[in-house]
């Protein structure tokens, strides 16, 4: 039987008029590699140059179930690929659908996508922040400084390292949880992420059920 969380009738009742939104598109194709920050924001920047331009962008990462063979994840029909984008840029998106992209590892075909609109819950888990440290103690502490300037007091559990191998050279973070948020903090973080590379899958929040041990997400 599933439990009673208070904060589901907040976050229904809360009322908000959207800034960003999360469109997911079909995705249909073979494999992606694990590791494909870089080469799907290029792909994606192929068809929608106008990415470059607008900062309040990110491209989540795909995540597919291992293939068992090599690096790569298997696209099956439940994964999608996901842009958060400023509402504004909703019928620019657009343009994506019926393409083809090639992140490495073969063609994939971009389908019809759904919009949706952020949930702002207490509790936000990011896959990848960075911020230009590899250091853990030292990344809480810049955490804290951007959430200060945010106006954003909420609590932090860092978990496992994360590295990206960029054109640039590799870029290092961890995953990120925030807890005890107030819904319009949630919601700010969530339109602004936190940290560098957000077209690259990184400092993208997303909502998280409960305050479990990050390194087992």
């Amino acid at each position: 039987m599933r439990m009673y969380n208070p904060e589901w009738d907040a976050v229904k009742d809360m009322k908000f008029t959207p800034k960003v939104l999360d469109l997911h598109y079909d995705l249909s194709g073979g494999e992606i590699p694990a590791d494909h920050g870089p080469a799907l924001y290029a792909e994606v920047l192929r068809h929608l140059p106008w990415l470059a331009d607008t900062p309040e962008a990110g491209i989540h990462p795909v995540h597919g179930a291992p293939s068992g063979r090599n690096d790569n994840l298997v696209i099956n029909r439940r994964v999608k690929l996901v842009l958060r984008l400023p509402v504004a840029r909703l019928e620019a998106a657009l343009a994506l659908v019926g393409q083809s992209i090639d992140p490495g590892a073969g063609n994939l075909v971009v389908g019809p996508l759904k919009e949706k609109n952020l949930t702002p819950f207490g509790t936000l888990y990011s896959h990848f922040v960075t911020l230009g440290n590899a250091d853990e103690a030292a990344i809480l502490l810049e955490v804290r400084r951007k959430l200060d300037e945010m106006g954003i007091q909420c609590g932090l559990i860092p978990g496992l390292q994360r590295k990206m191998r960029t054109p640039d050279g590799e870029i290092s973070g961890h995953t990120l949880m925030l807890h005890d948020l107030s819904l319009a903090h949630s919601l700010a973080v969530q339109e602004q992420g936190l940290g560098h590379h957000r077209k690259l899958g990184c400092g993208i929040f997303i909502p998280h059920k409960s305050i479990k041990e990050v390194s087992t997400v």
